[in-house]
């Protein structure tokens, strides 16, 4: 599969209508459609602000621990041969993963629009641990939505959100996972959408909920570049770039 890497690309996309091509776009209830258009406002003012460029990225180097390190997997590289493999160490961020770089920039515009209350869906917990670590840190209240299944399967994540603060809600409605904590996030937020934020983990849900990830996601390929460029040994344009998380939040840029 070739990827087409042109910053151009994505210079395009989302457009006008939060489209992805034939993806996004928002398909929410009318209740939210002005919440969302808010949201999309002020980021739009703030993603070239100098003052919040400046908030985020210092909480990203002395809050998350970034940069995070590109290992060489030495062994392994030798194991399959052919070529040098190397590791993004999102592990070692604050909180074990790569959901606290978006969870730290969707706090701050929940913090710029004066919401008291976060709300998050989770399924194997990291976003959830992330939503409650930046909700504790900013005085805010926080539910996260977990599928009943996950919930079991995923116990010490559970009890990670507890113990900072946040209120787990257990979903019943359907296969108990995570689309299901999805759509009750939603609801949640449909009743309560006056003093809550919805920080949503992945690139999915309405325009500009993917953008926003994407965006915030985007250090760990800038990280990636400046780090492989000071590798004398290997050459930018013959790597390929793979996520070893979830499919879905592997739309960051290189």
């Amino acid at each position: 599969m070739t990827i087409d890497i042109n910053p151009d690309l994505y210079a395009q996309v989302p457009d006008e209508h939060g489209r992805f091509g034939v993806y996004g776009g928002k398909f929410v209830a009318e209740t939210l459609m002005s919440a969302l258009a808010e949201l999309e406002a002020l980021y739009d003012s703030l993603k070239d602000d100098p003052a919040f460029l400046r908030e985020f990225d210092l909480d990203l180097a002395h809050y998350v621990g970034r940069p995070s390190p590109l290992y060489e997997a030495s062994r392994w590289s030798d194991m399959i041969g052919g070529g040098r493999i190397y590791l993004k160490r999102e592990d070692l961020n604050h909180t074990g993963a790569h959901k606290v770089n978006n969870t730290i920039g969707q706090a701050l515009l929940a913090k710029y629009m004066g919401k008291k209350r976060v709300i998050a869906e989770t399924g194997a917990g990291q976003h959830g641990v992330a939503s409650a670590t930046v909700a504790a840190r900013l005085g805010l209240e926080c539910h996260v939505f977990m599928g009943e299944e996950d919930v079991r399967r995923q116990a010490l994540n559970v009890y990670r959100m507890k113990l900072l603060g946040a209120t787990v809600v257990p979903v019943t409605s359907g296969s108990k996972t995570l689309k299901d904590a999805m759509n009750e996030a939603l609801r949640d937020w449909v009743t309560n959408v006056d003093d809550t934020f919805y920080i949503i983990g992945t690139v999915a849900g309405p325009h500009p909920y993917p953008m926003l990830v994407r965006d915030f996601q985007s250090v760990i390929g800038r990280e990636a570049r400046a780090q492989s460029l000071a590798i004398r040994s290997i050459l930018l344009g013959q790597w390929q770039v793979h996520t070893l998380t979830r499919c879905s939040s592997a739309i960051f840029r290189v």
